[in-house]
């Protein structure tokens, strides 16, 4: 038997503020994880691999691809492209060919595309990364618009939580490491790219 009403019901309150603090990432989603069903439980444990940027890749976004999961596919649909924007920007600065360095995706329309360009050409490296985890937030929510009491409305809120738990435990100061941790963060950039630039 499902619980979602009753997980649902019992969720914390999230904010996009980036001000929260004290919040604990891994002790609300165990909460969880010990109502779900075994198979739901797997679909948590598959979007916990693209929130592990060791494990991204083509082999990762295929299995997402694959999901019979819509929100899974939905998500890591727009979280490759994304991330592939990111690539271009980052290799562009590095004077790289992006495209090398890209995870291979369907062609598909990216309606976020626009806005993903403005957010890069920030200066501004902390505002830029609230804004794309703004605009994450924003297709989590998005996708599950509908989903009120449902396995997609659980995955949704995690996404909205890893990204509450990410800027818990960051400030401004450490705007210049992120830069470097971003370099590394995206699949095959790190062996390849020359970071002494």
């Amino acid at each position: 038997m499902d619980n979602y009403v009753y997980i649902v019901a019992g969720l914390p309150e999230l904010t996009s503020g980036f001000e929260n603090t004290g919040f604990d990432y891994a002790a609300v989603k165990e909460s969880i994880m010990e109502l779900l069903s075994e198979k739901d439980q797997k679909l948590v444990e598959l979007m916990e691999e693209g929130f592990n940027e060791d494990s991204l890749g083509a082999e990762f976004y295929d299995k997402a691809a694959e999901s019979k999961n819509r929100f899974i596919r939905e998500y890591f649909d727009f979280d490759g492209r994304l991330r592939n924007m990111k690539v271009n920007y980052l290799a562009k600065r590095l004077g790289k060919k992006g495209e090398d360095y890209q995870v291979e995706l369907p062609e598909a329309d990216f309606e976020e595309g626009k806005q993903i360009e403005e957010i890069l050409a920030d200066a501004d490296f902390v505002e830029r990364e609230q804004k794309m985890d703004e605009l994450k937030w924003e297709k989590a929510s998005d996708i599950a618009r509908m989903d009120y009491f449902n396995m997609n409305a659980i995955l949704a809120f995690l996404v909205k939580a890893k990204t509450v738990q990410r800027w818990a435990e960051l400030d401004a100061s450490k705007g210049q490491e992120m830069f470097h941790k971003l370099v590394k963060e995206i699949r095959g950039t790190s062996a390849n790219l020359d970071l002494s630039v």
